[in-house]
C-alpha cells in the first residue's frame, strides 16, 4: 500500500494502519452475518450486536475516528507555515470546524492530508 518514495509521518501511517484493521474487522463481521444467515439463523438486533461486540467493530471504528481526528491536527500543524494558510487563517479554521460535523468535508480533508509529503513539515 505504501509507495516508494513517499514518507509517510506517525499521523499517516496510524490512520492507514486504523482505517486497515477497522476493513478488516468490518468484513469478518460481515462474513459471520452472511454465514448465520446462511444457517438459517433468523437476526435481529440482539444477534446483530452480538457479532458485532464479538469482532470488536465498535472499538475498531473508535480507534478510526480517533486516529481521523490526529491526522486532520497534524495537518494543521504541517500547513501552519505555509504563506496560504498564514493569509487564510480564518477560513482554514473555519474548514476544520466543518470536518467535525460534515461526514464528506472530513472524507475531503482526510484524503487531502494523505497527500500532504512529510518533507514540508
Amino acid at each position: 500500500m505504501m509507495t516508494m518514495g513517499i514518507k509517510y509521518s506517525r499521523a499517516q501511517v496510524d490512520y492507514l494502519a486504523s482505517k486497515e484493521h477497522f476493513l478488516q474487522i468490518s468484513t469478518q463481521a460481515d462474513i459471520r452475518i452472511e454465514n448465520a444467515k446462511q444457517d438459517g439463523v433468523e437476526l435481529g438486533q440482539a444477534e446483530m450486536e452480538e457479532v458485532i461486540e464479538k469482532v470488536g467493530l465498535h472499538r475498531a471504528y473508535n480507534e478510526l475516528i480517533q486516529a481521523e481526528n490526529v491526522l486532520i491536527n497534524w495537518t494543521q500543524t504541517a500547513i501552519k507555515s505555509e504563506p496560504e494558510f498564514i493569509q487564510n487563517r480564518a477560513t482554514f479554521e473555519s474548514l476544520y470546524e466543518k470536518a467535525q460535523t460534515d461526514v464528506e468535508f472530513r472524507g475531503a480533508i482526510i484524503n487531502l492530508a494523505m497527500r500532504l509529503n512529510t518533507e514540508l513539515v
